[in-house]
């Protein structure tokens, strides 16, 4: 994201049409945040990025160790300079806007990532934060700063490796060859692992910079007319082409990052004359984007993210997402006219460059304050029957974590928890809405009533049914049936229970798969053989000597129930829905699980599995359902998971198997 394409020597040529470069990169990311499904592969433009800095920087560096004037102060003192006043900027202004319109818990994420932002750590921040029920990527308004931490992650460890090598008298050219080579088997490596470790970790993104690097070590390569617009052409169909054909379903970077870094490389070695560069890279109105391309990317994330959080999650309006595309635009220039280039360019540049380092110290200190505090749950009075307060902490509790007494082991993304000790042995077997009930184990073994053996064997969004077909994230989710019974069969399990959020598996996305044919799960074929295959499940483990129950379906609403959903917005507050207070009727809340309760109940009366209803615990015995408990606390976290406190307490439809 940086822009030092404008070498500090005054007599080093500039290359307009690396600022044009830097353009398609940035209009890339925008126009894919902006417009995800028309623009599906614009998230490459951060990768080109990468090249081009590695390329910049990585000349400055070389030139300045040549010729013996290189100097830390100075190379960090310009990073600063370079890098601190926009971000500074952003920062304060992402943050004091979150005083107006986030919830605590809202505002406690964002100081956090303030903070991660200003030590150019967020990229592990948000790295910590991926995950089953992390919370939304469109609702961090500085979710962006993760490729700027690898950037100054890389500028840490790379000047003083260069500095140490031309000490040394070390041959470059090895040493980055091997430095590449070991960062890319990285990142092949991660891919199919983990694509979330390999997208935000730094050492597996360093070979994009070091590419840049490499073609800074060659220097000026002096090619025939006809091979530089060979290159130039090409670099930019593999650019186009990446922004076209790639999806943020695919598994990226791994190999895929190969096609943007070399259309990046190609057109950076093709030259200033080649004809793409000299016709398009170089077009006046490409090199003015190119030079706001830093405060642009700073901004136009946090202006989008903040209309998703306004909008309760929902994605902005063509017009609207382009409005804010626009202001981006408008803000990006006057950010760089007016706070970039007067630090940069100006006089008394030390002591500017001491000011902004002390901003950014002290911006970080605020959003540390703020995450400490909890987002200031005091700024908001409580309100008669309800608060605020309350409604924003229920948004904190994690719906998918083992609790304390757990011993947990993961096969491949598939946990398998034990607790509690005895001859009477008792299995849990689905998904993230059978695993919620794990507080409850927990509170009878603090208070000394489990007498049950119990095991857990869930993973989110995977159905205790064998032969349903999940594709990527949840592909592993195939192998949870097959567990539970190994489990079942290993320990001589006497109960298993088995619940889901039966009515989720529907998707078109999703297949089963029964007598050798894949079936769509959004057809009535394949919800027949859906449960089809649960009936065989449940005879399996029958065989084994288990006595099987079926959950039936837990009452979910997504917008009453949601303390998310319980606040109404506008750009310059929020106010809680008027509608919050009242309850839910029973008989909607039966009728959102009526089919699927209609086919547990079919395989019951067929295999004699015993059906268990959660939905007297969490509703009591009236015709409506609440969405409170004790003194104004939400009962769910989101509309479809219960909160553990809630749990613990009051779900009490499992004691007859646990006590």
């Amino acid at each position: 994201m940086n822009n030092e394409s404008k070498l500090t020597s005054p007599s080093e040529q500039y290359r307009p049409d690396i600022d044009g470069l830097r353009a398609f990169a940035v209009l890339a990311v925008v126009l894919y945040h902006a417009f995800p499904k028309e623009v599906r592969g614009g998230f490459v433009g951060v990768d080109v990025f990468f090249v081009i800095s590695g390329f910049l920087i990585s000349s400055i560096l070389l030139r300045e160790m040549t010729e013996s004037r290189f100097s830390f102060g100075n190379f960090y003192a310009r990073r600063v300079r370079r890098i601190f006043p926009a971000l500074c900027v952003c920062l304060g202004a992402v943050l004091a806007y979150g005083f107006v319109c986030l919830l605590p818990f809202e505002l406690m994420q964002l100081g956090k990532h303030v903070f991660f932002g200003a030590a150019f750590l967020s990229n592990l921040a948000v790295w910590s934060e991926t995950g089953y029920f992390g919370i939304a990527a469109t609702l961090k308004p500085l979710l962006h700063l993760w490729s700027l931490g690898i950037e100054e992650q890389f500028y840490i460890v790379w000047p003083a490796l260069l500095w140490i090598a031309f000490r040394k008298k070390a041959r470059l050219d090895r040493l980055l060859v091997v430095l590449i080579l070991v960062s890319f088997s990285i990142n092949v490596a991660l891919s199919f692992a983990n694509i979330s470790d390999d997208f935000f970790l730094p050492f597996s993104r360093f070979w994009e910079l070091l590419a840049g690097a490499e073609l800074a070590r060659r220097g000026h390569i002096g090619l025939a007319p006809k091979v530089q617009t060979c290159l130039s052409i090409g670099g930019l169909s593999a650019l186009v082409g990446s922004v076209a054909l790639f999806a943020p379903e695919l598994r990226f970077p791994g190999w895929l990052a190969l096609l943007p870094v070399a259309g990046a490389m190609a057109l950076i070695a093709a030259g200033p004359t080649a004809i793409v560069n000299r016709t398009i890279l170089s077009h006046p109105v490409a090199v003015f984007v190119g030079l706001i391309s830093y405060p642009l990317y700073l901004w136009h994330w946090p202006l989008i993210s903040y209309a998703y959080i306004i909008r309760l999650g929902k994605p902005p309006t063509p017009l609207m997402a382009a409005t804010l595309v626009a202001i981006s635009f408008l803000m990006a220039w006057a950010t760089f006219r007016f706070i970039e280039c007067p630090i940069r360019l100006g006089a008394h540049r030390w002591r500017r460059t001491q000011i902004v380092a002390a901003c950014i110290v002290m911006l970080g200190l605020s959003g540390l304050t703020v995450w400490m505090n909890n987002g200031f749950p005091e700024r908001f009075p409580q309100l008669p029957g309800l608060d605020i307060r309350k409604i924003s902490e229920a948004r904190l509790d994690s719906s998918f974590q083992p609790t304390q007494a757990m011993d947990v082991l993961s096969y491949n993304q598939t946990i398998v928890a034990h607790l509690g000790k005895g001859d009477r042995k008792v299995a849990f077997g689905g998904d993230s809405l059978l695993f919620q009930y794990g507080p409850r184990v927990q509170q009878l073994i603090d208070t000394g009533q489990l007498a049950a053996n119990t095991y857990f064997v869930t993973g989110g969004s995977c159905a205790p049914v064998p032969g349903v077909i999940q594709q990527d994230d949840f592909a592993h989710c195939a192998n949870l049936p097959g567990i539970l019974i190994d489990q079942v069969r290993r320990e001589k399990i006497q109960s298993v229970v088995l619940g889901a959020s039966w009515a989720g598996y529907g998707g078109a996305n999703m297949r089963i798969e029964r007598g050798g044919e894949r079936l769509s799960l959004d057809g009535e074929d394949g919800k027949d053989a859906f449960y089809a295959n649960l009936e065989d499940y449940v005879q399996q483990l029958q065989s084994l000597n288990a006595e099987v129950y079926l959950v039936l379906g837990a009452p979910v609403h997504h917008t009453r129930f949601n303390p998310t959903e319980m606040i109404k917005r506008n750009i310059t507050s929020f106010k809680i829905a008027s509608d919050v207070g009242e309850g839910v009727p029973i008989a909607e809340l039966r009728a959102a699980y009526g089919f699927a309760d209609y086919k547990l109940r079919r395989v019951s009366a067929v295999t004699g599995a015993i059906l268990l209803d959660p939905l007297p615990d969490v509703c009591g015995a009236g015709s409506d359902c609440s969405a409170f408990f004790e003194d104004a606390k939400p009962k769910y976290s989101d509309g479809v998971h219960l909160r553990p406190a809630f749990v613990r307490e009051h779900l009490h439809f499992l004691d007859f198997l646990l006590k």
